[in-house]
């Protein structure tokens, strides 16, 4: 005769009794709650949540010899793959609490209310108040510098909506760096310069006029001497008395 023990009775269709499910919504309803079975099945998610999930992760490994641990560090692999992105309302907690223990987060906090999100680091897996976790590093020195007490927590249940791929580095997506001033044009200098020389022009070109005037004087110019040779007038004279020599003229 084949021994009937409770594990070979539990079968998945009598895995919770019919009476038991009753009771906890007749308990329910005892309690306030509203006769619907949404109602009562939002009821159920929140026991599953609260009193269940905690007794699920006492054991790191699954039936298949596999474990939440592994799965997680398998999300967060290959190349980039670590660095995840968080809304700003996610991480601000956090930073405060660093901030408290004397930690600076001026740059950081800069640097990511640029980009509108906080850029954070896998780290690995952790469990909180008998819950599982995902570790990140808050690197607010730096992205290529470790820091591996500096933790961000988030429930591996919650990691697809709140987290998302960076698509690459801090470093290497420049999210790192501050714009800087825009360089002078070298046009803009060189018309500067043609405006003072104009200038330079203006100011000396009247003074250099005023000295020419000043060393004109006409009035200073003394009139020409004019010497007449009488000589010549007395010559003409005795060659108009003399008629045969004028007419040879």
């Amino acid at each position: 005769m084949e021994n009937l023990n409770p594990t070979n009775l539990n079968s998945k269709e009598n895995i919770m009794p019919a009476h038991m499910i009753k009771y906890i919504f007749e308990s329910f309803i005892t309690d306030g709650g509203s006769p619907k079975v949404t109602e009562f099945k939002k009821h159920l998610d929140a026991l599953v949540k609260s009193e269940i999930k905690p007794l699920c992760i006492r054991s790191g490994k699954s039936a298949d010899g596999t474990g939440w641990r592994s799965e997680l560090k398998a999300r967060f692999s290959g190349r980039g793959a670590k660095w995840v992105i968080v809304a700003l309302s996610e991480i601000n907690p956090t930073i405060s609490r660093l901030e408290s223990q004397g930690i600076d987060c001026s740059s950081y906090k800069t640097f990511v209310e640029m980009k509108g999100g906080a850029w954070i680091r896998f780290s690995g897996a952790r469990i909180d108040n008998g819950q599982q976790m995902a570790a990140f590093e808050v690197r607010t020195e730096g992205s290529t510098q470790d820091h591996p007490k500096q933790l961000h927590l988030i429930p591996v249940a919650d990691l697809d909506e709140v987290v998302r791929p960076l698509g690459g580095t801090p470093h290497s997506l420049g999210l790192e760096t501050q714009a800087k001033p825009a360089a002078v044009e070298p046009e803009v200098e060189a018309a500067e310069a043609v405006e003072t020389d104009a200038e330079l022009e203006t100011t000396v070109a009247p003074e250099a006029e005023e000295v020419e005037a000043e060393a004109f004087d006409i009035d200073a110019i003394d009139e020409p001497e004019i010497e007449t040779d009488e000589s010549l007038f007395e010559s003409f004279d005795e060659l108009y008395e003399d008629e045969e020599g004028f007419t040879e003229l």
